[in-house]
């Protein structure tokens, strides 16, 4: 497969990991699909929430001049189109050491490929379906010509994000009496050991465990069919002060439940954060 060409302005573009044959697992991204005039405001409201820098932001042109930046595990993909039904319906994208053999490991459980892989930019992309219906677009990314590893724009006096200890994962609601099998299936396909969230405190009383970067929760089947359910969770420092609970909404309207680490984080005290906040 032809490796990425260099993008036209290649100075006004930055990720700090070009390649990601480096990886050891599959890096998994919660995505926000918002208006391409609202990605700089959006990559600031992340990076001040999660306490830090933004490793990424590069166009996509393949597709209609999509821009991405990643913030933590958070994807932004903005756009000056409207997206597409599949866009929409996409759940997880993922970074992934190698596309080919990475789409051999899934063959096994079950997933299909809805878009064969293609050459893009970044490198090399596919969508695939998991066995449980959800759809994920695998990326790998090799640099282009010349490229180095860059942590931002160059002539830029962005100051670095005050550490606030907040994280951001991709939450995966399931019925609880698949949830022993869905943390199976979701080891196998994040290439990652699950572990029980008993370090967690969350919103519901509820079976969950972390699988890598990902949240999966067991909840009765009227909680999980319901369209609004957050699909991302926000996990807070137990050392924050009066943490909330619930839901709040973030950047994009976008809804997170709230989970608090049960034992204190080594990072600074995390400033509190208020449902219907739109800006950090």
């Amino acid at each position: 497969m032809p490796g990425p060409t260099q993008p036209a302005d290649p100075e006004r573009w930055f990720r700090t990991r070009p390649d990601s044959s480096v990886l050891t697992r599959p890096r998994l991204l919660a995505r926000s699909l918002i208006p391409l005039p609202d990605l700089d405001e959006h990559i600031g409201y992340y990076e001040r929430l999660l306490g830090v820098p933004a490793d990424l932001r590069m166009p996509i042109p393949d597709f209609g001049g999509l821009e991405l930046a990643a913030v933590g595990n958070v994807l932004l993909i903005a756009s000056s189109r409207p997206f597409t039904p599949i866009q929409r319906q996409t759940r997880y994208s993922l970074v992934v050491p190698h596309l080919a053999q990475q789409l051999d490991l899934l063959e096994a459980t079950g997933t299909t490929v809805v878009e064969p892989p293609e050459p893009i930019l970044p490198g090399a992309r596919a969508r695939v379906r998991y066995p449980d219906g959800t759809l994920a677009e695998l990326v790998e990314h090799r640099p282009w010509s010349g490229e180095q590893p860059r942590t931002a724009m160059p002539g830029t006096a962005r100051p670095r994000p005050r550490e606030t200890g907040l994280r951001l994962l991709p939450r995966h609601a399931v019925a609880e009496t698949d949830f022993p099998a869905t943390v199976r299936l979701y080891e196998k396909l994040l290439q990652a050991p699950a572990r029980p969230a008993g370090h967690l405190t969350g919103p519901v009383d509820a079976p969950a465990a972390t699988v890598g970067d990902l949240l999966v929760v067991g909840l009765p089947d009227s909680a999980v069919t319901d369209a609004a359910q957050p699909r991302v969770a926000l996990i807070v420092p137990a050392s924050a002060p009066d943490p909330t609970a619930g839901t709040v909404l973030l950047a994009g309207q976008w809804g997170a439940d709230v989970w608090t680490e049960k034992t204190p984080a080594a990072s600074r005290p995390a400033p509190r954060v208020r449902p219907g906040a739109s800006h950090a």
